[in-house]
């Protein structure tokens, strides 16, 4: 299955990487886990899961999905089992929710994060297996005191920063990012708004493990031309995707712009 990261968005002018990924014909979709944690306290967390699969195959599937919670070190926390049947070309959306005990919080100061590891058996067979990196941690903005990040009013101290390494150019070297990001840790900022355009998922992982919030624009061209630049995202914003392409996760009469918002959330 092709991996939509190449993409190129007119103004700034990013290149991504294109990743060819060979799987079963059941497997966990592009992007298709979705991890969040609605109540978190000092005593346990609830992680919500929704996992999407695809089947591929000419036939019926009949599976299990397992998600297993790992902490830091590697060992599990907890783990859930369901069981269903995918029909054949369909894809499919299974929800569960766990318990964390004692959860350790994502945090600026101490970016704890765990991986769920999400296992598709066939006949007890593993056909597919999807790491998902995650922190557990609770935000909240309010109207006279800013951004909250457990529990703590925390100030954004960080910098806008475009997505080229210099010299290196606008390749998403991960290394050059994690210099960069630790670079700036040292100067005691914790954010980075991305100007103007989705950010690298190399820079979304290095800040996750670095501790560093991001603020991820999209685009600075909507319907009209920025400073006169005629050639900017303004040409794409209403213009639909073209019959035909078959880029993941592109529908029929959607536009570009409703498709970058899609795929960079």
């Amino acid at each position: 299955k092709k991996q939509p990261n190449s993409r190129w968005y007119a103004g700034c002018g990013i290149y991504r990487n294109v990743r060819l990924v060979t799987t079963s014909e059941l497997f966990v979709d592009y992007s298709g886990t979705y991890i969040t944690t609605p109540q978190v306290n000092e005593e346990y967390a609830t992680v919500d899961i929704a996992v999407t699969l695809c089947n591929h195959s000419a036939l019926p599937q009949s599976f299990t999905l397992r998600n297993t919670i790992l902490n830091a070190r590697g060992s599990e926390q907890t783990s859930t089992l369901e069981s269903a049947t995918i029909e054949a070309g369909e894809t499919l959306e299974l929800s569960m929710s766990l318990k964390l005990e004692d959860p350790k919080l994502w945090d600026t100061d101490s970016p704890y994060l765990y991986t769920m590891i999400s296992s598709v058996e066939v006949d007890g067979k593993v056909v597919d297996e999807y790491p998902t990196k995650f922190g557990v941690r609770t935000i909240e903005f309010r109207a006279d005191t800013g951004f909250w990040l457990n529990g703590r009013n925390v100030k954004l101290k960080g910098v806008c920063m475009h997505h080229d390494q210099g010299s290196l150019g606008a390749e998403a070297y991960a290394r050059a990012i994690e210099r960069q990001v630790q670079i700036l840790k040292d100067m005691g900022c914790n954010s980075i708004r991305v100007t103007h355009n989705p950010a690298a998922d190399e820079l979304i992982e290095i800040c996750n493990k670095e501790g560093i919030l991001v603020i991820d624009d999209f685009f600075d061209g909507w319907h009209r031309a920025k400073n006169g630049n005629y050639n900017d995202y303004s040409v794409w914003f209403a213009r639909q995707i073209e019959s035909g392409n078959q880029i993941l996760g592109a529908e029929n009469g959607m536009y570009w712009s409703e498709f970058d918002l899609k795929a960079t959330i």
